[in-house]
């Protein structure tokens, strides 16, 4: 059992919202040991699903490009929202194709994890798909443009240990895709 018991929202309203990409709360909180929290802010953003793609040759599949939120190019993985009515693999196997134009034979669970403790953030749902391989021409609808890139696994390794994945989300799937990763492509 747990030893840390939950806080306990007294009131709640919305301070800010720009559906569907953010809201942001502002709580009135009781902590366990009777202290009254006046104003305890949240930012709530969308769930969305990442992947770790390899290639049916062991390659991993990577995406370069430019984030304004960041304010720099960075490597990452396909990923994004998780649209209404959509499971999390559901999500990630049309993140894959339309971002990469890339199919996926099987999709493993990697877990999954918030990207801010204190204030919520989001929920980033991991996977690792085998046997990938490319269908389409990539078809995302984003802003950002981006280069496509094909990497070995040693090569994922290094960026992960060089700390060359500035995203947090992209070196945390790496990381834990390559503990998983069984080294074949199939």
């Amino acid at each position: 059992m747990d030893r840390f018991r939950p806080w306990k929202t007294l009131a709640s309203r919305e301070v800010y919202a720009s559906p569907p990409w953010i809201r942001v709360v502002d709580d009135r909180i009781e902590l366990p040991d009777g202290r009254i929290v006046e104003s305890f802010h949240r930012v709530l953003l969308p769930d969305y699903s990442m992947v770790f793609p390899v290639l049916e040759d062991g390659r991993v599949l990577a995406i370069r490009s430019y984030r304004h939120g960041a304010g720099e190019t960075v490597t990452g993985f396909p990923g994004g929202g998780i649209d209404a009515g959509e499971t999390p693999a559901e999500a990630a196997r049309r993140e894959l194709l339309e971002e990469t134009g890339h199919s996926l034979e099987r999709l493993v669970p990697l877990g999954a994890g918030i990207t801010g403790a204190n204030v919520r953030g989001a929920k980033c749902h991991m996977f690792l798909a085998y046997g990938c391989r490319q269908v389409a021409e990539p078809d995302s609808g984003d802003l950002e443009e981006q280069e496509i890139l094909r990497l070995t696994r040693a090569e994922v390794a290094r960026l992960v240990s060089g700390n060359r994945f500035h995203v947090l989300a992209h070196a945390a799937i790496a990381a834990r895709a390559l503990l998983e990763w069984n080294g074949e492509a199939r």
